[in-house]
């Protein structure tokens, strides 16, 4: 089999600098520093895309990853990207969407610590991720995975939700995709039953576009209208609203109802999801909900933040209001549940 490596940048290629750790080695250096690959005996492809710290990253540079992998995945039966772990997520989200008719497996992962510091998980990471490829690619299970701490994640469904231990990812709300298990005096890779479904429809076509322009708004005790109307003046083509629980909106005292439907009525798009890490979003369940839907907010259902927003990111430039409320609950690639 034949596989490629795509770095990036990030914790993982990083050393230290004059102004903090930043990001210099090479995908051969990196494969390298990993001896538990000496025995892998695979062809592989290295190509060095970035060298960039992922809170650098950008929807340009996902769009080139995809352009990277598609270009590659004639010669490939699998893709391992390294990436940094701040983005990491959201690129894993971006790139479900990008490569979700693309039928080799792509393996995400990255390091909470550089290659040379002591304790580093960077080279557990790597083998972890090509083992996980290697599996994927000889059940052809295919889609966009993170592989981190020796779990397997759905790469819309990742989420990162530590800052500096090394089990900093989670899957929200969804099954893990694999693990790896100890055999004696090393580890394999273990897929669960558990594949994702795709579907075959790409509403962005071959030159899809990101459009940034969405403002990303949580919802706190004492919030004023003001504050959402401040939002809505500055003109964004969606507004995505953070609320409570299951997606409640306050409407006593500080109502902050009468601003969404002043942004609705502008024609700006409002989509509710939940402050929660999981569970998902049901405004119906509850009258704080409830009377946002009346007034036309958007349900996000169980997607991340992640998955939510770059695939807001994709629709944007492609449909209006009432089309968006359809194509945005249309799962694609297992970023929502087809039961929501």
């Amino acid at each position: 089999m034949n596989f490629l490596l795509l770095t990036t940048g990030g914790t993982i290629a990083s050393v230290p600098s004059g102004n903090g750790l930043a990001p210099a080695l090479p995908g051969e250096k990196l494969i390298e520093a990993c001896p538990l690959l000496a025995d892998f005996e695979h062809g592989l492809v290295i190509v060095d895309l970035f060298s960039k710290d992922s809170s650098n990253m950008n929807p340009l540079d996902w769009l080139e990853m995809a352009k990277t992998v598609r270009r590659c995945a004639r010669g490939c039966h699998a893709a391992v990207l390294l990436h940094g772990t701040d983005t990491l997520a959201w690129t894993a989200s971006a790139l479900s969407f990008l490569l979700h008719d693309v039928s080799v497996p792509v393996v995400i992962t990255g390091s909470m610590l550089p290659p040379g510091e002591f304790g580093s998980d960077s080279a557990d990471n790597i083998y972890a991720a090509f083992q996980f490829a290697l599996q994927l690619a000889m059940y052809k299970r295919r889609g966009v995975s993170v592989a981190f701490a020796d779990a397997l994640i759905h790469g819309p469904r990742a989420t990162k939700i530590d800052s500096c231990r090394k089990k900093a990812f989670v899957s929200v709300d969804y099954p893990l995709l694999g693990e790896m298990k100890d055999k004696g005096s090393h580890k394999i890779a273990w897929l669960t039953p558990h594949a994702p479904k795709f579907s075959e429809r790409c509403p962005w076509g071959a030159s899809p576009v990101f459009e940034t322009n969405i403002a990303l708004t949580p919802i706190f005790p004492g919030m004023k209208a003001a504050a959402l109307d401040a939002v809505a003046a500055a003109a964004p083509r969606a507004v995505v609203l953070e609320g409570y629980g299951l997606g409640g909106v306050p409407f006593m005292g500080e109502s902050l109802l009468e601003p969404i439907e002043r942004g609705i009525e502008a024609g700006i798009p409002f989509v509710l999801r939940t402050q929660s890490p999981f569970g998902g979003t049901d405004p119906s369940v509850y009258e704080v909900g409830r009377r946002a839907l009346d007034l036309g907010v958007i349900s996000a259902r169980d997607m991340t933040r992640e998955s939510l927003v770059t695939k807001l990111m994709l629709l944007l430039p492609l449909c209006g209001r009432e089309e968006l409320a359809e194509r945005l609950g249309t799962a694609l690639c297992g970023e929502a549940a087809l039961d929501c």
